[in-house]
């Protein structure tokens, strides 16, 4: 996807309202058209545990201390993430880590009489100052070196009053999903047994712990059922 100046305005991202107070419809219309663009080649739909971690570069259990927007230099919008890292279940950081997801936290005046409406598509992961969170993100974009929660809403869990729950309530986390029986505490047995809502955030933590540790999905032990 091009992001020239040109580009963003054949997405619908940068809307004119100059003298058209009318037109904040057309600037609603255009941000979802814009978010649609973007989202085009990621479908959202439910992630299980197995295609979380299989697909993870990162796993980090963090606090999010910043969150700010911009727009780079070659005009593509974006929402920058810092985190204070608790800990890295997968993939080497330091103490804190800063990535940058496509999207802004909403529409910017460019001060020019336009407003750029390309703010985080529908489905995507949001993000507050001092919530707790659990990440599985995906590797940086090679081209943009933006990055994102895999399964985005799904690979993003909250964590409050000991309980984790990502964009879905959890909805088929631990669905269609076979695993070595040998391996499960009971308290993984509790987790996995969730349909849907908050699990402990403990006790998932440790679950996923076995999994990337043990290299459970890498050697067959849990994988997805045929369905």
């Amino acid at each position: 996807m091009r992001t020239d100046k040109n580009s963003l305005n054949a997405l619908g991202g940068l809307v004119s309202i100059a003298n058209h107070p009318r037109r904040w419809a057309a600037v609603a219309l255009c941000g979802a058209l814009a978010c649609g663009t973007a989202a085009a080649t990621v479908q959202p739909r439910q992630s299980n545990i197995v295609e979380l971690v299989s697909k993870s570069e990162l796993i980090i259990r963090g606090t999010v201390t910043s969150v700010s927007d911009g727009i780079d230099a070659r005009g593509l919008p974006y929402t920058e993430v810092t985190l204070r890292v608790a800990e890295a279940i997968r993939g080497e950081v330091g103490a804190t880590y800063t990535f940058r997801q496509f999207g802004l936290i909403r529409p910017r005046d460019m001060g020019d009489g336009r407003l750029n409406v390309m703010v985080t598509p529908a489905d995507w992961p949001t993000y507050q100052k001092g919530e707790s969170t659990i990440l599985f993100l995906n590797r940086h974009a090679k081209w943009t070196g933006l990055q994102t929660t895999v399964g985005l809403g799904h690979g993003k869990f909250n964590v409050a009053l000991a309980g984790a729950a990502n964009h879905a309530n959890n909805a088929g986390l631990f669905e269609h999903i076979a695993v070595d029986s040998g391996l499960l505490a009971e308290s993984d047995r509790r987790v996995m047994n969730t349909q849907k809502g908050a699990v402990n955030a403990e006790a998932f933590l440790r679950l996923v712990r076995k999994i990337v540790d043990g290299r459970w999905i890498e050697q067959g032990s849990m994988r997805n059922e045929q369905h």
